[in-house]
């Protein structure tokens, strides 16, 4: 029976378990390389990766490092390995970034929602800042989509000091981000024809769109 995407990642999460902690850390560093690579089709993906984690537990059990095995270039191995993946079709690219939208506007939706809610307070959007507003998150998500490939790569076959650095430079990047989006949303003067919503609206819309996250989530993962 063929596997799901998320029954690969789980065995994949399982298995690296078993390895030793120097054969860990080399896998882990071309697993994060490979995976984070951009428009490449997940599923192929995901079995390179499980099959050599399998090589490398071979190898391992036969008292070889995962360095003897792959050799002491892991990140030419890794270029080398990427070029052979296929492509990822469009219709999946499509899903994959309305996950992550709907993920963002959702949150972005409830943390804004909570005070009409608590209030019970019917706000008055204004439609031009509203436009605004969400162009600015999709533009926001797009930049830090690409920031968290560029630096997760770029970390990969460096040192654990380097790898903290680059955890803290993602942390306050996602944190600047996040603060810019809505400052730009409070203090910019609202303009645009007014509409009066519902105090509950925008809360009830960002848990829709969680909603909706999840289960374009839990399709692709089950995809076979």
């Amino acid at each position: 029976m063929k596997l799901t995407i998320k029954q690969l990642i789980e065995q994949n999460n399982e298995k690296r378990k078993l390895l030793t902690p120097d054969n860990e850390s080399y896998f882990s560093d071309l697993l994060i390389y490979i995976r984070m690579k951009p428009f490449k089709n997940e599923r192929a993906t995901e079995e390179l990766l499980l099959d050599l984690l399998n090589q490398l537990l071979d190898a391992q059990q036969e008292g070889k490092s995962a360095k003897e095995l792959f050799g002491s270039s892991p990140k030419q191995l890794a270029n080398e390995m990427i070029q052979s993946l296929p492509q990822e079709n469009t219709k999946s690219i499509v899903e994959f970034g309305l996950e992550i939208i709907f993920t963002l506007f959702g949150w972005f939706l409830i943390i804004w929602g909570i005070w009409p809610v608590v209030k019970k307070e019917d706000p008055i959007i204004h439609i031009g800042s509203a436009a605004i507003s969400a162009i600015l998150l999709i533009a926001s998500m797009i930049l830090l989509v690409y920031l968290i490939i560029k630096v997760l790569r770029n970390s990969a076959f460096t040192d654990e000091k380097k790898k903290k650095v680059a955890t803290w430079t993602l942390s306050i990047l996602v944190g600047l981000l996040f603060a810019v989006g809505f400052l730009i949303n409070f203090l910019v003067e609202p303009f645009g024809p007014e509409m009066t919503i519902t105090y509950y609206t925008p809360f009830g819309l960002g848990c829709f769109f969680l909603l909706a996250s999840y289960i374009l989530k839990k399709y692709r993962e089950a995809l076979v």
